[in-house]
């Protein structure tokens, strides 16, 4: 289970969804999840309707107090926003590519730094400690596993200067554990 919390948990409410759907008169297990029952049939979510009922909301909630424009509103909207508030509730940044499909580090895009809360936790964990000191490490410690290091096979620096040998070059991770 991904949440402890009937209504947050995306496995409960993806299930809910589809056994919803499936209550529908002729669904079955190839009935999409944009499937709704409208006038007596199954009809399907376009959209061009969820981009209208996403701009219904900015509207009747306000651009200034979302900071938003209507027409910037499309359905990739609901994409950056869920990943604004994974990073925002403080998810690890390989965790949201995971969850969310990404093979490459342009969710970083969508994470826009909201100064008010990014800011506040910062400066909460700033003034946990009163003082403190920076002692240098004369020898700095670098896990062999830490691909930012020399010489690592991930390293991309490292795949440049491979050779022209094909056979020894490496793909980079999907995603890497060293942020």
């Amino acid at each position: 289970m991904a949440s402890e919390d009937s209504l947050l948990c995306p496995f409960r409410q993806w299930a809910k969804i589809v056994k919803y759907i499936w209550g529908y008169k002729g669904a079955s297990e190839e009935t999409p999840v944009s499937a709704v029952w409208h006038v007596d049939k199954i009809d399907r979510i376009t959209s061009k309707e969820m981009v209208n009922a996403l701009r219904a909301a900015v509207f009747a909630l306000g651009e200034d107090k979302l900071g938003l424009k209507i027409k910037d509103i499309g359905t990739h909207s609901i994409r950056s926003g869920a990943v604004m508030a994974m990073y925002l509730g403080e998810c690890p940044v390989y965790v949201i590519m995971m969850i969310g499909c990404w093979s490459s580090n342009a969710l970083l895009r969508y994470i826009q730094k909201q100064v008010e809360q990014f800011s506040y936790t910062v400066s909460y964990r700033m003034l946990q400690f009163e003082t403190h000191r920076h002692i240098s490490d004369p020898v700095p410690t670098i896990s062999r596993l830490d691909p930012r290091q020399r010489n690592h096979l991930d390293n991309e620096e490292t795949r440049r200067n491979v050779g022209g040998n094909l056979t020894q070059q490496v793909c980079l991770p999907a995603f890497a554990l060293f942020n």
